[in-house]
C-alpha cells in the first residue's frame, strides 16, 4: 500500500475558470448567507449558550451545523485573512463562549448542556460524538489557520472525557456513535497533534462498530440501518442511511492507511464497487430512499424520488479521496469528477444563496399534491422543487461551504515518484517538486495544459478521464503518444515543460444497467463530465413524452450560456396528444421537435419547473 498525500489546499491558488468562480461564489456569497440565516434560526445561538434567555429550544446537532461554518471560515482565512475578518471576529465569539460553557471535566455540548443534562452520553441516535467530531475538525483547522489554540485545547479536553466515557470508565450508555464522524476528526486530530490517543480512539469506535448487540438496533430498529450488520473486517456491501456509511468508510480507509492493513482496504474496494456499480445515480450522487436517507438493493435508483442528499456528495468525495491515498487507481478519481461536476454542484443555487437539501434526477410538477382526497400529511413525500435558504436540519449548506473552501485539496497527488494530476481545474499547485501550472476549460473544450518551470521529478502521471476515447497530447510543441485505454499515463519530462492535452470532449448518450428499472428504454445525455437534463423552462409541457435519437448527436448544436458551460440543442420528438384514454398505437404521432439540454446542476434556478435527466430513447 503505497501512502500518497493530496497536495493541500493551502498550496493551490486557483486561477481564472468555472471553479474560480465558484469558489468565489461561496466566499463571497454563501458563506455569507448561511451566517445570516443561522443567526436567524438560533445556531449561533446554541454556542453562544443562551437559548433559555431567547427562549428557543435548540435542535441536537446544532453544534454540527455552527461547526462546519467555522471549519469553512477557517479553511478561508487560512487562503485570504483580510476577506475574513468578520467572520474570524464571530468565531472567537463563539468560542469564547464555548470556552466559559465547557464543563470542568471538558464536556461540552450545547443542547445536553442546556436543556438534557440527564441524557448526556445516554442515547446514541442523538448526535452528541456526531457534534463532537465536527467541533474537533473546526478546532484543528482553527488552530492551523490562525495559530491560536485556545479551540484546540478545548477539543483535547472534550476527547479526554470522550476517551473516560466510552474507553476507560465505560460510564457511557452506548459504545458506538449512531451518526459516525467522530472517527474521521479524530484521526484528523491525530495528524495535527502527532498524539496517538487520538488514533486509537478512532479505531475502538471503528473496531466496536457491529459487536455490541444491544447496538443493533438504534436508531433504525434494523441493524442495516445503522451501519451494525457486520464489523469493519466482514464489511462487502454499502448499506443504511449514506451519509453515516459513507463516513464510516472514510473513517475505514483511514484506519487502513495509518496502518497498512491491506484487509480492511481490501474490504472497503467491495464497498466501493458495490456503490459505484449498483447503487450510485449517474449524477454521482447516492442514497436510493427518503425513509432513512440511504442504500437500497443493487440497482434500485427512482429519479423522482432519488434523495442523493447533498452531504452523500461530500461523503462521496471524502470516501473516493481517502481510498486514492492508499492505491493508485483510476477509478477513484473518475468518481470524483462525477461527483464534483453533477451530484456537488447541484447542491447550491447559481447565485449561491440558496441549497437542495435531496438532489433528484426527476422532477414531474403534476405528481405534487395529486392525492387529492387524502390529507397533506399523509400525500407522497416528494423532493421540494426549489433551493431554500435554510432547514431544519440544515447540515447541508455548512458542509458545502467547508468543501469549498478547501476544493484545492482534490486536485493533486504526489508521492516518491512525483506529481499526479487527477482533476484538471485551473491552478497554480506548489508542490513537493516544484509549481505546476494548470489551465483549462475542461468542460467546454476537454483540453487542458500543463506547465512548469522548475519541476524536479522525472515523471508526470497523468488520469485519463473514463469519458475520453482519443487523447492527442504535445510536450513542448512535439507530439507524444498516450494510451486512452489507460487509466493513467505517465509522461516523461524536463524541469521546464508545457504539455497540452486534448482528451477529444463531445456529447454522448449513455445508458443504464437494463437492471435500473427506472431507466429502461431511455438515455441520459452526457458532454465531458457534465450530466444534462431537460427543463419545461425550454422544452414545454411533458418532458416525458420526448424521445431522442442517438445519431440525433450529428446534429448537435451549443450555446454558451448556463453559468459559463455549454447548452445542447438537438432533434428530438414528441408524442402528440390523443383525446383518447387508450387508442391503437399505430396511429400514435411524433412531432419533431428541438430539445434543449442544458447542465444537471443548473436546474432549478429559473422558478419552478419539470426536469428530466433520463429521456425516451426513440
Amino acid at each position: 500500500m503505497k501512502n500518497s498525500n493530496f497536495v493541500p489546499f493551502t498550496k493551490v491558488d486557483l486561477q481564472d475558470g468555472f471553479w474560480r468562480d465558484r469558489y468565489e461564489l461561496n466566499k463571497q456569497v454563501s458563506i455569507n448567507n448561511v451566517r445570516i440565516r443561522f443567526e436567524e434560526s438560533g445556531r449561533f445561538d446554541a454556542m453562544r449558550f443562551n437559548f433559555l434567555q431567547n427562549g428557543r429550544k435548540p435542535h441536537i446537532f446544532f453544534d454540527s451545523d455552527v461547526a462546519k461554518w467555522m471549519e469553512a471560515v477557517a479553511y478561508l482565512i487560512a487562503k485570504d485573512p483580510d476577506s475574513m475578518r468578520g467572520h474570524e471576529a464571530l468565531c472567537e465569539e463563539l468560542i469564547d463562549c464555548m470556552e466559559r460553557a465547557q464543563r470542568p471535566d471538558g464536556y461540552l455540548n450545547s443542547t445536553f448542556q442546556q436543556i438534557h443534562p440527564e441524557k448526556i452520553f445516554r442515547d446514541r441516535g442523538l448526535h452528541e460524538l456526531y457534534c463532537a467530531g465536527h467541533l474537533i475538525e473546526a478546532a484543528v483547522a482553527y488552530h492551523k489557520a490562525t495559530g491560536r489554540d485556545r479551540f484546540l485545547k478545548m477539543m483535547e479536553r472534550y476527547c479526554d472525557c470522550i476517551e473516560r466515557a466510552f474507553i476507560t470508565e465505560k460510564t457511557a450508555s452506548f459504545t458506538t456513535p449512531g451518526h459516525e464522524e467522530i472517527e474521521l476528526a479524530l484521526f484528523k486530530l491525530y495528524r495535527h497533534t502527532g498524539n496517538g490517543k487520538y488514533k486509537r480512539m478512532a479505531e475502538h469506535f471503528l473496531s466496536m462498530r457491529g459487536k455490541d448487540p444491544s447496538e443493533s438496533e438504534i436508531p433504525y430498529h434494523n441493524p442495516y440501518g445503522a451501519q451494525d450488520d457486520v464489523d469493519i473486517y466482514h464489511l462487502k456491501d454499502a448499506n443504511g442511511h449514506s451519509v453515516r456509511a459513507l463516513y464510516l468508510y472514510s473513517g475505514i480507509a483511514d484506519m487502513a492507511l495509518e496502518n497498512g492493513d491491506t484487509i480492511l482496504y481490501s474490504n472497503l474496494e467491495q464497498v466501493f464497487e458495490d456503490i459505484t456499480e449498483r447503487k450510485m445515480y449517474v449524477t454521482g450522487g447516492v442514497g436510493s430512499t427518503r425513509a432513512y436517507e440511504g442504500f437500497t438493493v443493487p440497482y434500485d435508483l427512482p429519479n423522482h424520488t432519488a434523495y442523493t442528499e447533498s452531504c452523500c456528495a461530500i461523503a462521496m468525495m471524502l470516501f473516493a479521496s481517502r481510498m486514492r491515498r492508499i492505491e493508485k487507481k483510476a477509478k477513484y478519481g473518475h468518481l470524483m469528477e462525477r461527483v464534483l461536476y453533477n451530484a456537488m454542484l447541484s447542491s447550491t443555487s447559481l447565485d449561491g444563496k440558496a441549497f437542495f437539501y435531496e438532489n433528484p434526477l426527476e422532477i414531474s410538477l403534476p405528481e405534487y399534491n395529486r392525492e387529492v382526497a387524502a390529507t397533506s400529511e399523509r400525500r407522497e413525500r416528494l423532493p421540494i422543487t426549489q433551493r431554500v435558504e435554510v432547514f431544519s436540519c440544515s447540515c447541508c449548506p455548512p458542509n458545502i461551504n467547508r468543501f469549498f473552501g478547501e476544493l484545492g485539496s482534490y486536485l493533486c497527488v504526489e508521492d516518491e515518484d512525483g506529481v499526479c494530476v487527477e482533476q484538471y481545474v485551473s491552478s497554480d499547485i506548489k508542490t513537493a517538486y516544484g509549481t505546476i501550472r494548470i489551465r483549462e476549460q475542461y468542460a467546454i473544450d476537454g483540453k487542458a495544459v500543463l506547465a512548469s518551470d522548475g519541476y524536479t521529478a522525472k515523471k508526470l502521471s497523468l488520469r485519463i478521464p473514463e469519458w475520453s476515447r482519443c487523447v492527442i497530447a504535445t510536450l513542448n510543441g512535439k507530439e507524444i503518444d498516450l494510451d486512452v485505454n489507460n487509466s493513467y499515463e505517465t509522461v516523461a519530462v524536463d524541469s521546464a515543460f508545457t504539455l497540452e492535452l486534448d482528451f477529444h470532449i463531445a456529447p454522448r448518450f449513455v445508458a443504464a444497467n437494463p437492471s435500473v428499472r427506472a431507466n429502461a428504454g431511455r438515455v441520459a445525455l452526457c458532454y465531458g463530465p457534465v450530466v444534462y437534463c431537460l427543463e419545461k423552462s425550454d422544452n414545454g409541457d411533458h418532458l416525458n413524452r420526448i424521445e431522442v435519437a442517438i445519431d440525433a448527436l450529428d446534429d448537435v448544436t451549443y450555446d454558451l450560456d448556463f453559468h459559463k458551460l455549454y447548452s445542447i440543442s438537438l432533434p428530438a420528438y414528441r408524442t402528440a396528444d390523443s383525446q383518447s384514454l387508450y387508442f391503437n398505437a399505430a396511429e400514435s404521432n411524433l412531432e419533431p421537435i428541438t430539445a434543449k439540454f442544458i447542465p444537471y446542476f443548473s436546474f432549478a434556478n429559473r422558478g419552478e419547473s419539470d426536469m428530466l435527466v433520463w429521456v425516451r430513447r426513440h
